[in-house]
């Protein structure tokens, strides 16, 4: 069709770092802020020593920005629960009891969430050596269903980009959503020297990270199109440095405002696209596998993802 225009090393580093309270936005009643020593974890610790460790761990560990806060949060509820019991004293039961209370206040998703974290950070202690029995193996998070997200049809990602060809800025904006599936994250840290334009027929785009995130790094094709639709934003908005140097809300604003110039009755943000991509490109002939891989998904979450993606891919019943 026409154009229209993300060992113990860490440990030794962090060891006589004292660390307020890890948990300043999620307080509990009964508990005193105070500071903290970063050690490994023993078996003979209770939870709640072992959380500052676990938090570290979290936030070297290649996790979202929100995953260590929101996990320890969960294991300081738990630690609480099971009060001055050891790691090592434990069990099985204690887990299932805990989750019978919160199912009796909380969503199917927040405690599916909370089972989740309980995994995880009994698999830390079991990489740790800080226990030989796992109480949380047998224990499996609840399998919430999520509804699927409203995507756009091929005519409406059409009429997106034709109804704002006139500013290069939401065009650009539109078609690296629409033909790489990137994160917003990973959008706002794109800079004008990670793109390849010297082949004008096959221009190619770099995905940066920093620090253990750089096992996302890739590099992604682009449509021939984009190149003077990204010289003339460069050139129209004086862009030197960062390709978008703007704050999360103003690219989601920017694309609200592309929907209503299309007027499009769906919800357009950056996740709505970046789902929007995956399932085109599968019914394109793309492997999932690869369509996955090249959005910078995780493996860890390709279950779940192959669920989501098979069904909106799937042809109609």
């Amino acid at each position: 069709m026409e154009s229209a225009y993300d060992s113990a090393n860490w440990y030794t580093e962090r060891m006589a770092t004292e660390q307020a309270t890890l948990f300043d936005r999620r307080k509990y009643s009964g508990v005193t802020p105070q500071s903290y020593q970063i050690v490994p974890p023993t078996p003979d610790q209770t939870i709640t020593a072992t959380l500052p460790a676990y938090h570290a761990y979290l936030s070297s560990g290649g996790y979202s920005k929100y995953t260590p806060d929101d996990f320890t949060s969960d294991m300081k509820r738990f630690g609480l629960y099971v009060g001055s019991k050891s790691i090592k004293d434990v069990q099985a039961v204690d887990i299932q009891h805990w989750i019978g209370e919160l199912k009796k206040t909380m969503t199917a998703k927040t405690v599916s969430r909370k089972v989740s974290a309980l995994s995880n950070y009994f698999r830390w202690l079991e990489q740790e050596k800080a226990l030989e029995y796992n109480p949380a193996k047998s224990i499996r998070a609840p399998r919430v269903t999520s509804p699927l997200p409203d995507i756009l049809f091929d005519n409406e990602c059409q009429r997106l980009l034709d109804k704002n060809s006139s500013d290069p800025r939401t065009y650009l904006l539109l078609l690296l959503l629409l033909e790489t599936g990137i994160k917003k994250a990973e959008l706002l840290s794109l800079k004008i020297t990670h793109f390849d334009l010297s082949n004008k027929y096959q221009p190619e785009l770099w995905v940066k990270h920093t620090g253990l995130q750089v096992r996302k790094d890739r590099k992604l094709k682009l449509p021939s199109e984009i190149i003077p639709v990204f010289e003339d934003y460069v050139k129209q908005y004086a862009i030197t440095d960062s390709l978008f140097p703007y704050t999360p809300r103003f690219i989601e604003l920017l694309l609200a405002s592309a929907a209503k110039q299309a007027k499009l009755h769906k919800k357009v943000t950056a996740g709505i696209l970046r789902d929007t991509f995956v399932v085109r490109s599968v019914k394109r002939g793309m492997k999932l596998e690869d369509a996955l891989h090249k959005i910078g998904l995780s493996e860890a979450t390709w279950e779940d993802a192959r669920l989501k993606y098979g069904r909106l891919a799937s042809g109609g019943m």
